[in-house]
């Protein structure tokens, strides 16, 4: 019987800010600016786990996360649902950064080069994704689909884990 071996992780042959790449520290693809890991970062728990919110909601979500970025603090959120790309799009009003966790690859995503911003309300802030500003970050490889719903609690998770610094070998230190 032979011993099947475990396939070596993808190697990154660039920058993160150049194209994606396999951090396999924490097991994580990321694509942008990786120095936003060293920064305060902030995520509002009100935008996580449920699939609808009300309108009042909505404005609570958009209102912590202003205050977290008028704050200082980078915003880590998803762009699945409706709360998710609430709190994404108030970085982009104050030309702040953002860490966006995806649930499929960064092709599926941001588009065949990368540029496009991944949700259709953000486009009206920024014409495109920018990965000096920005980083995205996804368990998945960049080819790979995505999981097609508005509520996915391994994406709610991985935000929660990278916020609180959970995640084993994560790139830089917060700043204090």
């Amino acid at each position: 019987m032979a011993i099947r071996l475990a396939p070596e992780p993808p190697r990154r042959n660039a920058p993160f800010d150049q194209e994606p790449g396999f951090y396999p520290d924490a097991g994580l693809w990321m694509y942008g600016n990786v120095r936003l890991l060293g920064a305060v970062l902030a995520s509002v728990p009100l935008a996580l786990g449920r699939p609808y919110q009300t309108p009042s909601e909505f404005d609570q979500i958009e209102r912590e996360t202003e205050l977290s970025v008028l704050g200082g603090k980078v915003i880590v959120t998803g762009i699945h649902s409706p709360a998710h790309q609430r709190s994404a799009i108030v970085p982009l009003r104050w030309g702040a950064p953002r860490i966006l966790v995806l649930s499929g690859g960064f092709h599926h995503h941001l588009g065949p080069n990368l540029k496009e911003e991944p949700f259709r309300a953000a486009r009206l802030w920024r014409y495109q994704f920018d990965e000096r500003t920005d980083l995205v970050i996804s368990r998945r490889a960049p080819d790979k689909l995505p999981t097609f719903a508005q509520f996915n609690p391994t994406v709610d998770r991985l935000i929660q884990r990278i916020t609180t610094r959970q995640v084993p070998g994560l790139l830089f230190e917060a700043r204090t």
